[in-house]
This record gives structure tokens, sequence and C-alpha cells, in this order.
């Protein structure tokens, strides 16, 4: 916020504070930006956005770009939503920094990130720190499968599952249902040696899921069992797969299945 190469038409609304509305004022009076040039604070109403101390997903390659077009790397606002868990313009699923500790982290701090990378690092005014890889240290995009469907039609699903409240996704997002949703990760994983563990994840106050690895199966859950329920081609072989053969997963899928239909008659 206080980078002079910032170039606030460029910015804006796009940004996470990731703060108090009296941080912003603060940062109101001394920019001389004025309130049209600070972001506003998300509004945790209505349970859209994640909490702050789970807010830790960013895409690499958007930094890059910032970098390279002579900005510092920034927050997105569109990283915050429960339902953000991919990059549509580089097709490719966020990745997340640690958890501030395993009690989470009331406020996120991303230069400690920034400074594992030389460009990052540079293009922030930071210095180039390697030392401090144990903050990026969490999820890569690359450890979870591509979908077998477009990257745009995939994230407007997951878009539209939020917005309308959908009963599949409530029902997918609920503690109960935390055995099938470890189960599809487990099957959408390349990698099995995940470096953030439930320990770590302690301290986030909904019950929802906010690591990013869960919103990803929970929200591909849903998916695949609304597709399934409507006819449609998968949008995950593999989700699809373990719908159709667990137990647990096939009885989730009836229950779903039997909600939508009360509701629709």
């Amino acid at each position: 916020m206080l980078d002079p190469n910032r170039i606030p038409p460029a910015w804006g609304e796009n940004e996470d504070l990731d703060a108090s509305n009296d941080m912003r004022q603060l940062l109101v009076s001394s920019t001389g930006l004025g309130e049209n040039g600070i972001p506003p604070v998300l509004p945790m109403s209505g349970g859209q956005f994640l909490d702050v101390s789970a807010r830790l997903t960013y895409c690499p390659k958007c930094w890059f770009e910032d970098a390279e077009n002579g900005r510092a790397p920034y927050i997105r606002y569109q990283w915050s939503s429960r339902s953000s868990v991919l990059c549509t313009k580089h097709e490719t699923w966020l990745n997340a920094r640690r958890p501030g500790s395993q009690f989470g982290s009331e406020v996120n701090g991303w230069a400690p990130v920034w400074q594992t990378n030389s460009t990052w690092a540079s293009a922030a005014c930071l210095r180039h720190d390697p030392a401090l890889e144990p903050f990026v240290a969490g999820f890569e995009g690359e450890t979870i499968l591509r979908p077998t469907c477009k990257w745009a039609c995939l994230d407007a699903e997951f878009q539209a599952l939020v917005r309308e409240k959908a009963l599949i996704l409530q029902l997918v997002s609920r503690p109960e249902s935390y055995g099938v949703r470890a189960h599809v990760r487990e099957a959408i994983e390349v990698a099995l040696t995940p470096r953030v563990t439930d320990r770590d994840l302690r301290g986030y106050r909904s019950a929802e899921p906010g690591w990013i690895a869960d919103r990803i199966s929970c929200l591909s859950v849903a998916v695949e069992i609304r597709r399934m329920i409507m006819g449609s081609e998968p949008a995950f072989e593999r989700v699809r797969t373990v719908l159709e053969d667990d137990e647990s997963a096939k009885q989730l899928v009836w229950e779903c299945w039997g909600h939508m239909r009360r509701n629709h008659s």
C-alpha cells in the first residue's frame, strides 16, 4: 500500500487489504490516496469470504507478472473467497502458504513469502532470504490433478455453488462429510506427503472447510455430485470413481439426490 511505484488505477478494488477499518483509515490519511484509492475491507457476513487466518492462497504466476510489470506482488481480492481455489488466467490450482501457527494467524504477513523468491523480493523492495522458505512450504497447486473439464467452466460452477448457497455444497461441507472429502483428496493428490496437517490448521474459527486442499475436495465433490444427478459428463474422473465406489460417498450422493428431489417437488 505504501509502495512508491503503486499505480492506484491499476489496483484498487482488486486488492485484499486484510486489515481493520482503523488500519484502512490510517492508510487513507497517510498515503493521501483518498477513500477511492484504498480497497475496502472484506465483508465477513454471509460466509462468502474466509476468515483472516485462512486467507493464505496465492497464484505464483500472477506474482511473476506483477514483477514483470513493475509492481510489487499483491494479494488479490478474489483469492479470499471460499470458492477461489484456482486461477483461470493461468489454468492452475492456487498455492497456499503455511498458517502462521498451529493456532491460526490473525494477521497474515506476506513479506517473508516474497523474500523467498529473488524476483518477488526485488519487486517488493525486500531482501531476498531463502531461509524463510518454511513460510511458503504449505500447498503447491501441482500436487492436485487437473480437472477433465475446462478450467473456466469448473470455476463458474464453483462460484455458482457458493453464490446460490447450494444445498449440495452445504451437505458436503458439514463435518460428517469430512471422511468423503478426505478420500477424494487422496484420490486427486499427486503427492501423498502433505506439509500441512490438521494440527497446523487449529484455530480456524469456521467449521466450514478453510484450508485450500479441503476446499478443493469439497467443491469438487459438490460439483461432481450435481453432475451425476443431472447426468452430465464428469469434471473429475477420479472424483466420480470415488463417489460411485465408496459406500460413504454413495450415501452422501443419495442424500443430496433426495434433498434436491424434495426441493423441486
